[in-house]
């Protein structure tokens, strides 16, 4: 089942707005209404996080590589061509979430996320853009993941990293460095 808006978040703060506008416009005296709330503006992070406004959404089930992330030794871009390609899948469609994880104080809300009727997330992981991230001891995106191995396609044809190996390297370099080594 999808839901018609964005992340629990938004929605409720649009539904309230909305709602304060309509009470608003309803005792007026002067019989003038309120502008309409104006939609979120919506766009891409990286390859496995968009954004709805303010409001920051991580893809259900999958790991793409990070905007900064590199393969083969550095000379394929990764992450930037990961969220290019996510991009690309929206197609400038609207997107509906719908919710699968709540917001916790340290990570934002997860979502399954779809463009018209496609699963971003199943076309991300399909394509070669990101990995499969089993949840829940199921692995909603295996499948696909090992389709896309088996074609040697995206980061399957490179030497890629996967991203949680990617950052522990990051975190140990700079604290490499900030010990002077």
């Amino acid at each position: 089942m999808k839901a018609a808006a964005s992340p629990l978040a938004v929605l409720a703060l649009l539904a309230l707005l909305a709602g304060a506008a309509g009470a608003a416009a309803q005792s007026s005296d002067d019989d003038t209404a309120l502008p309409p709330v104006p939609k979120p503006r919506f766009t891409v992070v990286d390859g496995d996080t968009v954004k709805f406004g303010p409001q920051v959404v991580r893809l259900f089930g999958i790991d793409a590589p990070e905007r900064s992330q590199t393969c083969d030794d550095g000379q394929w871009r990764a992450g930037t061509l990961a969220r290019k390609a996510l991009e690309e899948f929206i197609a400038g469609r609207p997107v509906t979430c719908r919710l699968v994880d709540p917001d916790r104080k340290t990570r934002p809300p997860v979502a399954q996320c779809f463009a018209g009727e496609d699963d971003l997330q199943e076309k991300m992981v399909s394509a070669g853009w990101a990995w499969a991230l089993p949840v829940n001891g199921k692995d909603p995106y295996g499948v696909d993941e090992r389709d896309a191995a088996l074609r040697k396609v995206g980061i399957h044809a490179h030497k890629c990293m996967p991203p949680a190996e990617w950052r522990a390297m990051v975190r140990r370099e700079a604290l490499k460095r900030e010990q002077g080594g």
